[in-house]
């Protein structure tokens, strides 16, 4: 089993850290990024950690699986889990990977010691951000009234302000939140550009209970190199693909083979990773559209995953990829575990 991912720090912070010790952790504490599909919390919390931690695309229910991000500030150890997008609705008559979404989402808000609600202002379909609507979605007003039955510290961004032509515009939403949340802190964001995200900080670090570190400094996330590397290949696949390759698309690293130095100053560190890792679709048709004409579509996820991957692991990386057709996989808890995904309930 692969160790937690941890951060090497650069030789200018090792330095600081000689002349500045880091004060002791005194607050720590577990937060859920909570608000329904595409609002941006993948987003955010890669903007707060500082590193490509949780995968983004422009499609909704992108994130599949809890992701946890350990941020430290002065006194302060942040362990923030990004969630899928909620679904308050029935999720009768759904497909299995949506309700394990929708139940990693739900157990990921009931262990944690805090609650940042991120919501963001409502664009109507074909209309342009001059006609943004300054309210809350039906589906923001659910979740945040289920929030507060919950009775968890709660504190509320509206992300994606950078589409708001003019900031005014926020002021309604943000009266009808403070009404809905009495209490909470609410903070505009563009966790693209990083506005506010400072601010967010702040008002996390305030609500935490008091306590010693969760996780060693040098931990950024429990998930193991492999999780984060089979989802750096799925983020390629949904930008490549856009409208053409639905969301039942999973990929498994089938071999993982590191080289390591045995001379000169770098002895024993790695210094290259072969990977081959298998992306597994539901219809022939969806096998031959990511494969492309003369494999060009698999080759450009290959090389832009690649990419990523070597920034990721910090060492050479080989890249090999295969397209395998596994029908409705997503339709029934077995398909669901051959591709990795098991709620922690059940592990």
């Amino acid at each position: 089993m692969q160790a937690p991912f941890m951060q090497s720090p650069s030789n200018t912070e090792q330095k600081l850290a000689q002349v500045s010790p880091t004060p002791a952790i005194e607050r720590s504490g577990f937060v859920a990024l909570v608000g329904r599909p595409n609002v941006g919390k993948s987003t955010l919390l890669n903007s707060i950690l500082g590193e490509h931690l949780s995968i983004v695309s422009p499609k909704p229910q992108t994130t599949r699986n809890r992701i946890l991000g350990v941020k430290n500030l002065p006194g302060v150890q942040l362990a923030l889990v990004d969630t899928p997008g909620l679904h308050l609705t029935t999720v009768k008559g759904r497909t299995a990977l949506n309700r394990f979404m929708v139940e990693e989402a739900q157990q990921a808000v009931e262990g944690v010691d805090a609650v940042l609600l991120v919501v963001q202002m409502r664009i109507p379909e074909g209309k342009s951000t001059d006609e943004v609507m300054p309210s809350l979605a039906p589906a923001d007003e659910q979740i945040a009234t289920q929030l507060l039955g919950m009775g968890k510290p709660l504190v509320v961004v509206i992300n994606k302000t950078d589409i708001v032509p003019d900031k005014r515009m926020l002021l309604p939403m943000i009266e009808a939140l403070s009404q809905k949340l009495p209490g909470a802190p609410i903070v505009p964001t563009s966790a693209l550009k990083g506005d506010g995200v400072e601010r967010v900080l702040t008002e996390l670090s305030a609500v935490l209970p008091t306590g010693g570190p969760l996780f060693p400094e040098d931990i950024i996330t429990d998930r193991p190199e492999r999780f984060l590397v089979s989802e750096l290949i799925r983020e390629q696949v949904f930008l490549a693909t856009q409208k053409e390759i639905p969301y039942a698309v999973a990929v498994t690293i089938d071999q993982w083979q590191e080289r390591i130095a045995d001379h000169g100053k770098r002895r024993g560190e790695r210094i290259g990773v072969q990977i081959d890792a298998t992306i597994h679709v539901e219809k022939p048709g969806q096998k031959k559209i990511l494969v492309g004409e003369r494999g060009q579509m698999i080759r450009s996820v290959g090389s832009l995953a690649r990419q990523q991957i070597t920034e990721l692991l910090g060492c050479g990386v080989h890249l090999a990829l295969f397209v395998r057709v596994d029908e409705d996989w997503s339709q029934t808890p077995a398909g669901l575990r051959k591709m990795g995904y098991e709620s922690e309930a059940h592990r």
